[in-house]
């Protein structure tokens, strides 16, 4: 009876952020890039993690579309201090693929997994656009949530350009961004759920400018001696006049110790 309850409530709680998805959808600046990735506020001392991430916005629909990948490097440096280190290839249609943008992750674990009805993290990262000539810092809060088989993620970024000349039209250099997702724990090789990417603009006028939604698919492979292969892989479609039609993205982790 407490299972049914428990999946009943994680049920619910994923309507509701379907819903609240809904709601901000209307029409809009930028948004995460087809390679982008959902994070969670836990952190593996001394873990290392070598990666591959990558995907697609529209690609074979015209000229906006754009293919992405990133390689990247992450270790525990501290029990809860996560730093990784990314470098962004990108191709768009008529164009070779070169390196755009290089960044630099910090996640911060706020609290004990499990202690607490939430758990939360601090994510920092420096982003520098090699092309645009550009500098970024993105910051906020992450939380996370389990409930029987479900885990609820919840990342909120205020993306800061640094740079004075940077910018949309309208002059702001702030853009506030959400992620979430949902997964359901068929087996830690198996777990189909949910990913939602959106842009919610400038903070001081907030209005939804993307939304992305699609099913997703996560997994763990463990391979022996403290090592492992994480994966997950998505399909979203855009639900606001300004978001990419089609996104295609994955995710690929070797974790070793």
């Amino acid at each position: 009876m407490q299972q049914d309850n428990s999946r009943w409530l994680a049920i619910r709680t994923l309507a509701g952020l379907v819903a609240l998805g809904g709601l901000l959808a209307a029409p809009v600046a930028a948004v995460a890039g087809p390679a982008a990735a959902i994070y969670s506020p836990i952190v593996d001392y001394r873990e290392w993690e070598l990666e591959l991430k990558g995907g697609s916005f529209d690609w074979g629909q015209g000229d906006n579309g754009e293919l992405a990948t990133k390689l990247a490097a992450g270790y525990g440096l501290a029990p809860r201090w996560w730093a990784e280190f990314e470098a962004e290839y990108s191709k768009t249609p008529g164009n070779v693929a070169h390196v755009e943008e290089y960044e630099l992750e910090n996640i911060f674990q706020l609290t004990e997994h499990g202690e607490h009805w939430l758990d939360a993290g601090l994510f920092l990262e420096f982003e520098h656009n090699r092309l645009g000539h550009e500098n970024t810092l993105v910051f906020g809060p992450m939380l996370q949530k389990e409930i029987y088989r479900s885990q609820f993620n919840l990342n909120l970024y205020l993306e800061h350009r640094l740079d004075a000349l940077s910018g949309d039209e309208d002059g702001s250099r702030n853009e506030f961004k959400y992620q979430g997702q949902w997964k359901y724990n068929l087996r830690s090789s198996f777990q189909p759920g949910i990913q939602v990417f959106g842009s919610l603009g400038d903070p001081a006028h907030l209005r939804s400018e993307r939304l992305s939604v699609g099913p997703a698919l996560f997994g763990r492979v463990r391979l022996g001696d403290a090592k492992s292969l994480r994966y997950d892989f998505a399909i979203l479609g855009g639900l606001t006049h300004d978001s990419p039609d089609t996104t295609v993205r994955f995710q690929l982790e070797y974790e070793f110790y």
